[in-house]
């Protein structure tokens, strides 16, 4: 049986559009589920409080990384296997796994039955399966988390540019921090920095390859830390992001490891996934072929 959690609230209402399209495809697959459907931030994570591992094959999310984020902080080392059909505005976890975006592709690999292990990073207690970011580009994420044209955008099917949009918001006000980071005993000062990218896989922002060589299964995190750069520079370097070719300049530090430690003088905004998080630590873990995933 796969248990089906539906954000129908993801992408601006996507959620309940893919979610309708899941059911008459289920049907027609006479597939057996049950399905529940979130009501509120924090609310995927609830549902899965109670799951039983023995009878439940995958829980399949329908809605975007921030529901998935939830549901991976509940399915680290279970034997349930993890499955996405992607209806969120940025789907950047869909994309870094090659999930298909489409329903019925989605369900056909999940329907395939066959799982991969994939590393999971932990800062602090929480978990997440694909970027934390640090500073600029949490805070671009907590602007457009409740931003007007992030909502819009998803009406129109254009979510993916709401992060975009929001970058040259928060551009003009942000201020940089000077920032230590140790990476496996070895420890680097930056003045000015930007943001901090500690990436399991390589994308977010809604397609941006912010750490390029980033895997899930490599069994270490990819580092990437922008300091140093001026604001107009910024925004060129910020396009070639798109394609993975900003890792040549050289305002951007690139760096590896599986014990990461972040120090910055001034507080800085974290998103997980996407998501905001408060938990006031820096110490990035990696738990290695934690997760199963379709």
């Amino acid at each position: 049986m796969y248990h089906i959690i539906v954000n129908k609230m993801a992408g601006n209402g996507k959620g309940l559009r893919m979610w309708k399209q899941t059911e008459q495809y289920l049907e027609k697959q006479r597939v057996t589920y049950h399905v529940s459907f979130t009501e509120y931030a924090g609310h995927a994570g609830e549902l899965l409080e109670k799951i039983d591992e023995n009878r439940v094959h995958g829980v399949v999310v329908v809605g975007g990384d921030g529901t998935i984020h939830e549901v991976v902080n509940k399915l680290v080392h279970k034997k349930v296997a993890l499955g996405i059909v992607p209806a969120g505005s940025g789907n950047d976890l869909a994309r870094s796994l090659g999930v298909p975006f489409d329903v019925e592709g989605a369900w056909s690999r999940i329907l395939k039955g066959s799982y991969h292990l994939i590393d999971i990073p932990k800062v602090g207690n929480e978990h997440y399966i694909s970027i934390a970011g640090l500073g600029f580009d949490g805070k671009v994420a907590e602007v457009t988390n409740r931003s007007r044209s992030k909502r819009f955008l998803n009406k129109v099917g254009l979510g993916g540019l709401s992060y975009v949009l929001n970058i040259f918001r928060v551009l003009f006000t942000y201020q940089p921090s000077d920032v230590s980071v140790e990476v496996d005993g070895r420890l680097y000062t930056f003045e000015d920095v930007w943001l901090i990218a500690v990436a399991n896989l390589p994308y977010y922002g809604g397609g941006i390859k912010i750490c390029p060589d980033a895997s899930g299964n490599d069994g270490a995190l990819d580092i990437c830390v922008v300091s140093g750069i001026g604001r107009w520079e910024l925004l060129f370097v910020f396009p070639l992001a798109f394609k993975g070719k900003h890792i040549k300049h050289r305002n951007v530090t690139m760096l590896r490891g599986a014990s990461i430690n972040v120090s910055p003088n001034a507080s800085m905004v974290m998103q997980c996934d996407g998501e905001i998080v408060h938990n006031g630590a820096s110490d990035f873990s990696v738990k290695e072929k934690a997760l199963k995933i379709f």
